[in-house]
């Protein structure tokens, strides 16, 4: 079974590790609340918050197991440390790293387990946030994403502790100083790779370390004679005054924030500022004591996120004003085309009309958008008309040459329903119906000039064999006789009368 190798920052590790004087205690409800909805979000029995140490991995927190440690020999998060992410084992009994051990082949025959590293500002990992399973199990990249997340918020509390115990140990070594001598308290205040202050009631910093003229620009012996209004930006100043006084009046106990520092040549640099007051014996208080990390690059990056976002939203914006002056544009040009035209959906419900409509049924074609087909033809017309409906959703075109919308109307339409077909799917289908009853009726004269005498007005011989073809085709038909009859000197008087 191979063992986890420790991790370069070993030592840093672990010297970190102890300083939060975490290992040991007793459950926080802000630990326990991470793990069970890590429990609930991966759906798995068992979930951890591990911290390893020297020999042996702590649980601070922990769901459905009894165990409060085991040896870091066997442990998954032990392996967990060197991932820069999240370490996945779907099933740990098929992965040679784990197969052999003692927690997969005996109790409690581990098979799944997911751990995120928890790591403080200078990358040292302290332990994981993990999620155990009985059985083999795949997790989708929105509950790992979630996962990860939690573990951000975990890592959070962890830093906050993290700068309470700096700030306590600045507390402490100033307590101490009386008794120290200035150079040990120096190493450990000006060395810290955080920026640290020791500030007035008044605001004014009495002490501050090299990270903080670091940030700011300022050196010590300026900063010494201002006050944090000075650096504060003004936009955040009332927030940061309003925290103080909480501080003072016992309703906190620390606060961190977000704000801007005006740095010595003009510019803005955004940092976290964690704050306590500390007090004396009789719980008078003294000063104020703050760590201050820079978040530039962090906030740089959430800039980024807004303004693409913001771009993104824009070009929405834009694209939806461009569609509608392209609706605008094409009713302007339906309307005044002399063809009834529609879009229908799958559902057979009008999403868009012509002004023809209004002139054909009397409606207004804004009305008409969402009501079915069924509502607005006659039963007949749309028994008829269905036909050709349900053939367009399957994707074919199909022409009816002989549709009458009204019978108040003694007009003749000629309807072309064109499938309406996006990415291989059919959405519905475009109707395209022109009055053809004036073309009808001069076919119908040309027609009856074909087929009948001018003089009589009687059919002439083309019209008689068109019906003896037409009689003769018929499959089914019945025996039928042809007569014929004479009239004597009938060509004269056609001859004479003939223009």
């Amino acid at each position: 079974m191979p063992i986890a190798t420790p991790p370069e920052n070993e030592l840093a590790r672990l010297r970190l590790l102890r300083s939060l004087n975490i290992l040991d205690t007793p459950p926080e409800e802000s630990f326990d609340r991470i793990v069970r909805i890590v429990a609930e979000l991966t759906k798995v029995p068992t979930a951890l918050v591990s911290l390893v140490d020297a020999d042996r991995q702590w649980f601070k927190a922990k769901v459905g197991l009894d165990a409060c440690e085991t040896p870091r020999d066997v442990a998954f998060c032990a392996h967990a440390l060197h991932e820069p992410e999240i370490l996945i084992i779907e099933d740990a009994s098929k992965d040679e790293r784990f197969a052999d051990n003692p927690l997969v082949v005996g109790d409690p025959k581990v098979r799944f387990y997911a751990g995120v590293p928890l790591r403080n500002a200078e990358g040292l990992t302290l332990g994981t946030l993990c999620a155990i399973d009985y059985q083999p199990k795949t997790l989708n990249a929105s509950v790992i994403l979630a996962f990860k997340d939690l573990a951000r918020v975990l890592e959070r509390e962890l830093l906050q502790r993290s700068a309470a115990v700096d700030s306590k140990q600045v507390w402490d070594q100033e307590r101490e100083a009386k008794q120290l001598s200035e150079s040990r308290f120096r190493l450990i205040f000006d060395e810290a790779p955080t920026g640290k202050a020791i500030v007035d009631l008044d605001g004014q910093f009495i002490e501050v370390n090299a990270k903080l003229c670091e940030i700011t620009g300022y050196p010590a012996h300026q900063l010494t004679q201002m006050t944090f209004r000075h650096i504060t930006h003004n936009d955040d100043l009332a927030q940061d005054l309003s925290l103080l006084k909480a501080l003072l009046d016992g309703t906190r106990r620390s606060y961190q924030l977000d704000k801007r520092y005006v740095c010595s040549d003009g510019s803005l640099i955004w940092v976290q500022v964690n704050v306590a007051l500390v007090r004396d014996a009789a719980g008078r208080p003294l000063h104020y004591i703050a760590v201050v990390i820079d978040i530039s690059e962090r906030k740089r990056a959430e800039a980024l996120v807004y303004d693409y976002q913001h771009h993104l939203e824009s070009k929405v914006e834009r694209r939806t004003e461009e569609l509608a002056r392209s609706m605008d544009a094409l009713q302007t040009i339906t309307d005044n085309l002399p063809v009834l035209i529609a879009q229908v959906d799958q559902e057979l419900r009008y999403v868009f009309n012509n002004d023809v409509y209004r002139q054909v049924f009397g409606i207004d074609p804004r009305a008409l958008k969402g009501k079915r087909i069924a509502d607005v033809l006659s039963d007949e017309l749309f028994a008829e008309l269905e036909p050709y409906f349900i053939r367009a959703l399957k994707g074919e075109r199909g022409t009816c040459d002989n549709v009458r919308y009204t019978a108040s109307q003694n007009r003749v339409w000629s309807a072309t329903y064109i499938p309406d077909i996006r990415n291989g799917v059919v959405n519905g289908f475009f109707i395209m119906s022109q009055d053809v009853t004036e073309r009808r009726l001069f076919e119908r004269s040309l027609i009856d000039q074909a087929m009948r005498d001018p003089l009589t007005q009687l059919p002439n011989r083309r019209a008689l064999d068109q019906e003896l073809a037409a009689l003769l085709a018929q499959q089914d038909r019945k025996p039928f006789a042809v007569f014929f009859l004479d009239l004597d000197g009938f060509k004269l008087i056609n001859d004479l009368n003939r223009p």
